[in-house]
């Protein structure tokens, strides 16, 4: 039994260290989950949300590499197809945990429109915030039906 035990406390530690080289964010909202990069844009991830359903669920972002970025302040924005930013409050819950209530989201957006998802990490140093370019990286785009 002990030894069972120790075997599977060193499988979960070696699964986590190889999880820990990934950067990924889990965005879900409907029932529907996806994964996205920290690393690069992620054109190709398309979350779905249909207006018909409840509206009273959350779209939740979930930062998996929130652990190594005690240094950064990440934040979260919605762009329209005209590159501007939608006026979405998107709530922290805890650290690495966001929502935004989709009663919120619906009413700010367009049935038959498609969103982007975006994030970007700034230096909580004020000075190091000043002298790097800060890049946002595409999470996902938002088909609203």
């Amino acid at each position: 039994m002990k030894k069972t035990f120790a075997l599977f406390l060193i499988l979960i530690g070696l699964q986590s260290m190889a999880q820990g080289n990934k950067m990924l964010v889990h965005i879900s909202a409907q029932g529907c989950t996806i994964d996205a990069s920290l690393e690069n844009d992620n054109p190709k991830k398309m979350l779905t949300l249909t207006s018909k359903k409840t509206k009273d669920g959350r779209l939740v972002i979930m930062n998996l590499n929130v652990r190594n970025e005690a240094d950064y302040k990440r934040s979260y924005l919605v762009m329209n197809d005209k590159d501007e930013e939608l006026p979405i409050n998107i709530v922290s819950r805890v650290n690495g945990s966001h929502y935004v209530l989709l009663k919120d989201f619906f009413a700010n957006t367009q049935k038959g429109n498609t969103y982007k998802l975006y994030t970007m990490a700034v230096p909580k140093d004020p000075n190091a915030a000043a002298t790097v370019r800060v890049r946002r990286i595409l999470l996902c785009s938002i088909a609203v039906k």
